[in-house]
């Protein structure tokens, strides 16, 4: 028998080339690098709408307190509204707050921590520069991380935080 016909008697091996494979493996990497670049934009845009919705929420629990609250005036203190009896409409619960007023959310604790500043007058005229020299709350600055951008922060400002008052009392947002 020769080689011929053993050759010529086993089944015809069919199967894809390199190239062809080539080509699978390629397409397949294209596909999942579009995902992957697509599954960052998702996350960013959640992360960004989290923190956003803690900001929110504390600007929301800030104006209930200066509208029902036990002084008449925007919080002096981030405490006042999470130190608050769980049945007051602007007991907060769920938000961090950073502890150095100086430190801005970073996009490790940005999703559920703010950064709360008081502004107000202080007992002269001057402008205060120092929370203990505020007499009275005038308004808050929220901070929040900015995921969309990368860095930096937003903010959300409630009542009035620039400017004269009364008998020419200047609002200052101390944050030391």
């Amino acid at each position: 028998m020769s080689f011929n016909n053993i050759r010529s008697k086993s089944p015809i091996q069919n199967g894809f080339t390199i190239v062809e494979l080539l080509i699978v493996v390629v397409v397949i990497a294209i596909l999942a690098a579009i995902t992957i670049v697509s599954y960052n934009g998702i996350t960013g845009r959640a992360n960004d709408s989290a923190a956003k919705a803690s900001a929110v929420s504390v600007q929301k629990k800030a104006e209930l307190y200066a509208s029902d609250g036990p002084t008449g005036q925007y919080p002096m203190l981030y405490t006042n509204l999470t130190t608050a009896a769980s049945n007051t409409p602007y007991y907060l619960s769920g938000v961090n707050f950073t502890t150095n007023p100086a430190t801005n959310p970073t996009s490790d604790n940005g999703k559920t921590t703010v950064k709360f500043v008081t502004c107000g007058i202080g007992s002269t005229t001057a402008q205060p520069t120092t929370i203990l020299a505020l007499a009275s709350a005038t308004g808050n600055i929220i901070s929040y991380y900015n995921y969309l951008a990368g860095s930096g922060v937003q903010t959300i400002n409630i009542g009035q935080v620039t400017g004269t008052v009364g008998g020419g009392y200047t609002i200052g947002c101390p944050t030391a």
